[in-house]
């Protein structure tokens, strides 16, 4: 099959924007720096171009798995659900697992790890439904 590198690209680029709703202070951003122990000074220290410039390679990376879970199957299987269905299980199977378990060694808050798990849990199944309808 394949590979749709424009859907994989969109799909990775999904994570950012779903990032910057998910993360905004009217939605779990002030919970997130609460429980994160992050502050505004702290996090405009950072160097933001590497940091947006390597999560959307990463979240690329990701899109190239998540593509070989939804690729199977007759026309049937080219949905949006058919691959959030997919990006669902990943997200409760492998993500939130990892991230909880860091998340436990680095006695973080259950909110903390709800938060965290929670945006990638949404990100897999956008990026599972983008990628799927769009093969």
């Amino acid at each position: 099959m394949d590979t749709n590198w424009l859907a994989l690209a969109v799909a990775a680029v999904s994570t950012l924007v779903a990032g910057f709703v998910w993360y905004n202070p009217k939605v779990f951003g002030k919970a997130w720096m609460e429980a994160s122990g992050m502050t505004e000074e702290k996090a405009q220290q950072g160097n933001m171009l590497l940091t947006f410039g390597l999560s959307l390679v990463l979240a690329f990376v990701a899109a190239i798995f998540i593509s070989s879970m939804v690729a199977h199957g007759g026309e049937e299987f080219t949905t949006f659900k058919h691959g959030a269905f997919h990006g669902m299980f990943l997200g409760l199977m492998v993500a939130a697992p990892v991230i909880i378990t860091n998340a436990l060694f680095e006695q973080k808050s259950w909110k903390y790890m709800a938060i965290n798990a929670g945006y990638w849990l949404l990100n897999f199944v956008i990026m599972g439904g983008i990628i799927s309808m769009w093969r």
